[in-house]
């Protein structure tokens, strides 16, 4: 005996609605290889600046006492490599704070700081190689449960801060530059 599928526009909504719904868990947990180093770069942010205020750390990934110190200095080492760009003493953010583009308007030195950033392409790839080169390090040093531990705490990760991944509008581009160089 064969199953019959439901017939008709009722029957293959439903059809459509239950396949969905079986499979949105799976969907949800894929993320895309941009979306993955946004979220590490998120998880870095906010996992340094807990620890950095509180002297521990919150939601701890399965770090021992005697790991901590190493643990601490990768993410701190990775943090700063995604930033390499657009850190505070990057040319981006020393032309956007600069007194002596005093006279631009805010829009237009925030645009020309903006432009001196790798290509949406370079920095979406590079950013893409430094989630992965993380990922590789903390598996290698912690092993693969610690990495585990990390990929399901990204998704809880929140952090103002964030990578420049997309092409921005101008106040996007402002907001942007005044958190990434701490105005």
């Amino acid at each position: 005996m064969t199953a019959r599928l439901p017939v008709g526009p009722s029957g293959l909504c439903r059809c459509l609605v239950l396949g969905c719904a079986l499979l949105w868990p799976f969907l949800a947990m894929a993320q895309t290889p941009l979306a993955s180093a946004e979220a590490t770069f998120r998880y870095l942010a906010s996992t340094l600046q807990t620890f950095r205020r509180t002297g521990r750390l919150a939601d701890n990934p399965g770090i021992d006492g005697a790991d901590i110190e190493h643990f601490m200095a990768l993410l701190e080492n990775y943090y700063n490599e995604f930033r390499r760009d657009f850190g505070p003493d990057s040319a981006v953010c020393n032309f956007y704070m600069s007194p002596a583009n005093g006279r631009m308007t805010i829009e237009d030195r925030a645009e020309v700081s903006f432009s001196l950033l790798r290509s949406l392409a370079d920095r979406n790839a590079r950013y893409i190689a430094i989630d992965r080169e993380f990922q590789a390090e903390v598996e290698a040093h912690f092993g693969s449960r610690l990495l585990d531990a990390i990929t399901s705490g990204k998704s809880a990760a929140t952090s103002n801060q964030r990578l420049p991944t997309a092409d921005f509008e101008q106040s996007r581009i402002i907001n942007f530059l005044d958190t990434a160089c701490g105005n």
